[in-house]
């Protein structure tokens, strides 16, 4: 599967754009940080103290390693299919231009 949205031919090209799913814990009981991770890159993982903070950090994350990917010409390892939230996960899908 491609994982990466449509993008325009022409003089006017656009930066590549990729899907991020991420899969994303709210806080429960003592911890007061949200987790998150890619769910077709879970290597990809971030924590922090709001859901902002969270999915902010993660993108970068998920940028930096599509970013390395691409420069090294490894080809980039997605899960398919992603994963997906389990209970009380829920998702979010977030494109990240490059």
């Amino acid at each position: 599967m491609n994982h990466s949205l449509p993008i325009t031919d022409g003089p006017n090209d656009q930066p590549p754009v990729y899907d991020c799913r991420v899969v994303l814990t709210p806080p429960t009981g003592d911890d007061f940080s949200y987790q998150a991770f890619a769910g077709n890159l879970p290597e990809i993982t971030a924590t922090g103290p709001t859901e902002r903070d969270c999915l902010r950090d993660l993108v970068a994350l998920f940028k930096e390693a599509l970013q390395n990917y691409r420069e090294s010409g490894e080809p980039i390892p997605w899960t398919e299919p992603p994963i997906a939230p389990t209970q009380g996960q829920q998702q979010r899908w977030i494109p990240v231009h490059l």
